[in-house]
């Protein structure tokens, strides 16, 4: 994707008037998000074309496609700025955890997989592309550009909570691996996908609610992301119950999970498109300290 990002660079640069001068920021914004949808709306036509037979459980690849295309555009508005400003490096932190737990269920079981081709390999490349660019975010944020990152208000102490989720998932957990360990293991990434995005929200309130396009455009893929994975496991909601016919308290925590995580993101989805649709720079509301 990022070598499509450089022909658009190269063709911006040719369209100038003058070659002596580079393309207005905003132009190059423009054509990084058309590169990298157009990318991606290739890569869901082949997914469809090549890796499933229509079977529904492609929503869940989808999800993962759809994630690492936001931690794309994100990591595109850093390369262009130069700076970190507005990024909370707690949050792509908990998603480093959070990547970490679910690739070592997913790498190793299929229990929680889509049931076509794409469960074999793009659900996990998917993750695994996610995973690389957020440790170059934070690179970004710790060594390359560390003079923009703003650490005085990215304070939210979302790390406690990890023990918290980790106990939930060891009581709480399907069995779709015929794995406890595995089960768990996947479980504890649901509960911390859950809050892996309360830092960045609480980040952009106390910046004033000022939010750059691109970091919306990086909150509004998630948001997405995660209304697909919560279509997937509503749909497949009958598939977690007990074989011995108990109640489905494992199905119940993962639709309760992905409601907490869509809640949490209703706020900030309602001012997304309030912005989009009047074109004007998003703001959320503001948190008085």
């Amino acid at each position: 994707m990022s070598a499509i990002v450089d022909v658009m660079d190269c063709i911006m640069s040719v369209g100038c008037k003058n070659p002596d001068q580079q393309c207005s920021m905003q132009t190059r914004y423009r054509a990084t998000t058309c590169a990298a949808y157009g990318f991606f709306f290739v890569a869901v036509v082949v997914i469809m074309h090549k890796f499933t037979d229509g079977d529904f459980s492609v929503v869940l690849t989808m999800s993962s496609v759809v994630q690492c295309l936001g931690f794309f555009l994100l990591s595109q508005k850093v390369k262009y700025q130069q700076t970190v400003a507005g990024i909370s490096s707690r949050t792509l932190e908990m998603y480093v955890i959070f990547f970490m737990f679910r690739l070592g269920s997913t790498l190793f079981k299929n229990g929680y997989l889509p049931i076509d081709r794409s469960g074999d390999y793009i659900y996990q490349i998917g993750d695994i592309g996610a995973l690389l660019i957020t440790l170059n975010l934070l690179y970004s944020i710790h060594k390359r550009y560390k003079d923009t990152y703003q650490s005085e208000h990215d304070t939210l102490q979302v790390f406690s909570a990890i023990p918290a989720c980790i106990l939930l998932a060891v009581f709480v957990h399907g069995d779709l691996n015929n794995s406890p360990f595995f089960d768990v293991v996947w479980t504890v990434s649901l509960w911390l996908d859950t809050i892996t995005m309360l830092p960045q929200l609480w980040m952009l309130t106390k910046l004033g609610g000022q939010v750059e396009s691109l970091t919306s455009h990086f909150v509004a893929a998630l948001i997405v992301s995660r209304c697909l994975s919560f279509a997937f496991w509503l749909y497949g909601f009958k598939e977690i119950a007990p074989q011995n016919g108990g109640p489905n308290v494992a199905g119940y925590a993962i639709i309760t999970a992905h409601s907490l995580q869509l809640l949490l993101c209703a706020d900030f989805m309602y001012h997304y498109l309030k912005a989009r649709l009047s074109k004007k720079e998003m703001v959320l509301p503001t948190i008085d300290v």
